[in-house]
């Protein structure tokens, strides 16, 4: 997610999530971490540049962003180009290349990129830096500010409403802002449902594509008795839904929840439901503002109220949540929606 770094070394779950219905996009221009190479300044067109710390088929976090980039495509007329950059030098390498080139707007997909725009922003003034997942706004460099919270906060209704062992984990990539309010949040719509539920403490695995010792650090949860788990590790979310999956008995079943995008087709017997973000609510919307002129940069946040952020039950499993459940959680979400919750206070 919104985040540190994401490589590109898991060519097998790119492969896989390919089959989710993901993968089978391809960057229509170079994503190995080389310079953006612009076919020509095409005079007066709209140009926009998505830079991505890991691949677009990780049926995640940077997939959601790619499918935005071609949104913005279709129904603006941009002239789009996207790059994968792992490291700090590529990615202030590639933002530099594209401001450059004149791009009118160039994303930085991921909170690492928020540095780098603020302190390049001045030498290029005509053009917008978009930043997901940022904190601080600039003169020309605007933070998305996700509430990604407000999503979690109905996983963890859901959670402790269908846990059958009163225990729920939680795993991570990295110990960052965002992902701590969105731990916490799920404990707060788990109690609401569950005063009593034990949430073990998160984990995390340092690494958002280590499939492996995501699926290992999966099992150790399971291992305290957890039965209901939510993951945001993008990519590695493959090695967390298979853990789950081998240990999902009839006697004893053991869900996952999705994150960032609607995973529940990713691995649909174990995954209850997802809590993706609608970048197209987002990124699209201030690509359009910027295009039509006079765009200021703003730090406020967006979530459920605004489109941002969603709630989606997983249709193969929806039988396994209770009528008088699911009615809480349609409650809270229409809640949420209107303003009337703030899932970390509670009001």
């Amino acid at each position: 997610m919104f985040q540190i770094t994401r490589s590109r070394k898991f060519l097998l779950i790119t492969l896989a999530l390919a089959l989710a219905g993901c993968g089978g996009n391809k960057p229509e221009e170079k994503s190995d971490g080389a310079k953006p190479t612009p076919e020509g300044d095409k005079g007066g067109s709209f140009k926009v540049g998505l830079v991505t710390s890991g691949p677009v088929s990780d049926n995640g976090w940077n997939a959601g962003a790619y499918k935005s980039l071609q949104t913005i495509k279709t129904e603006l007329g941009a002239d789009i180009q996207n790059v994968e950059a792992p490291s700090a030098g590529q990615q202030e390498e590639n933002l530099r290349a594209y401001a450059s080139k004149k791009f009118n707007v160039v994303i930085g997909h991921g909170a690492e990129y928020e540095s780098l725009a603020l302190k390049i922003e001045k030498e290029f003034p005509n053009t917008q830096f978009l930043i997901s997942s940022g904190g601080k706004a600039g003169v020309n460099t605007t933070p998305i500010i996700y509430k990604l919270e407000d999503g979690a906060y109905l996983l963890g209704m859901l959670a402790a409403g269908t846990s059958k062992t009163g225990k729920l984990g939680a795993i991570g990539a990295m110990k960052i802002p965002p992902l701590e309010r969105i731990f916490k949040a799920f404990e707060l719509g788990a109690k609401a449902i569950n005063p009593s539920i034990t949430i073990l403490p998160a984990v995390y695995t340092g690494s958002w594509d280590d499939a492996v010792k995501a699926g290992q650090q999966t099992k150790a949860i399971l291992d305290q008795g957890a039965d209901v788990i939510l993951q945001d590790v993008d990519a590695a979310a493959l090695g967390v839904f298979n853990a789950v999956k081998e240990r999902n008995t009839a006697a004893k079943p053991i869900y996952a929840l999705g994150t960032n995008s609607d995973q529940n087709a990713v691995s649909p017997d174990v995954v209850l439901a997802s809590a993706p973000i609608y970048y197209d609510k987002t990124m699209v919307n201030l690509v359009k503002k910027v295009k039509e002129g006079n765009y200021k940069p703003s730090d406020t946040p967006i979530g459920m109220k605004d489109g941002a952020i969603g709630f989606v039950m997983n249709p193969q499993l929806a039988s396994k949540v209770p009528a008088d459940l699911k009615a809480k959680i349609d409650a809270a979400t229409k809640d949420i929606a209107e303003g009337k919750l703030d899932v970390l206070k509670g009001k």
